[in-house]
C-alpha cells in the first residue's frame, strides 16, 4: 500500500514538473551546478554530490531514481563507485558517467603500545594570584551610593470647542 502511494506521488510530481516545462519558452536541459570531488576519498566515505538543473525532471543515480534537486550523499560502501547520472527532462535526457575511485584506506583496528624507559617528572605549579601581595583587599563594610531620581510631573491640559450635532455632520 505504501509502494503505491509513492508511486502515486512520484508520478503525481513528474506530471507537474513537465507541465510547467511545457509551458517555458527554452526547454533545453541546463546545467547550473554539478559539483562532486574525487581526491581524498576512503574506502568506506560518503560522497556529496551537488547539482542544479532547469527543466529537469528527475534524475537517475545508476539504478536509483529521485526527484531531489539539490544535493545527494551516497555512502560508497553501499553504492556503486562508478554510475551513470542521468538527468530526464521534457522529451529528452542528459547523461553524465561519474567514477569514484577510492585511494585511502583507514585502519581502524584497535591497537596496543609499550612504553620503554618511561620517565615522568611532574613539578607542580601554583595557581596565579589575583592581586599583588602589596595591595590589600578588604570587604569588612560595603557601602552602596544609591543615587535618588525625582520625576516631575507637570499638568497637562487640553482645550477643545463644544460642538453640536449640526457641527459633526
Amino acid at each position: 500500500m505504501s509502494y503505491l502511494l509513492e508511486a502515486l506521488n512520484f508520478f503525481k510530481v513528474l506530471i507537474a514538473r513537465s507541465f510547467v516545462i511545457l509551458f517555458r519558452k527554452e526547454r533545453k536541459i541546463e546545467v547550473f551546478k554539478l559539483e562532486y570531488t574525487t581526491e581524498h576519498i576512503f574506502d568506506n566515505s560518503y560522497v556529496i554530490i551537488n547539482y542544479s538543473f532547469r527543466n529537469a525532471i528527475y534524475y537517475r543515480f545508476g539504478s536509483h531514481i529521485t526527484l531531489e534537486k539539490h544535493s545527494k550523499i551516497f555512502n560508497l560502501k553501499k553504492f556503486e563507485k562508478e554510475f551513470d547520472f542521468i538527468v530526464y527532462g521534457l522529451f529528452q535526457k542528459r547523461k553524465y558517467k561519474l567514477k569514484f575511485e577510492p585511494q585511502l584506506t583507514l585502519n581502524s583496528n584497535s591497537f596496543k603500545t609499550n612504553f620503554s624507559n618511561l620517565n615522568l617528572k611532574l613539578n607542580p605549579q601554583l595557581l596565579p594570584k589575583l592581586t599583588h601581595p602589596a595591595i590589600q583587599v578588604n570587604f569588612d563594610k560595603p557601602i552602596v551610593n544609591i543615587c535618588k531620581v525625582k520625576v516631575q510631573d507637570k499638568p497637562m491640559a487640553i482645550f477643545h470647542k463644544t460642538f453640536n450635532q449640526n457641527d459633526f455632520i
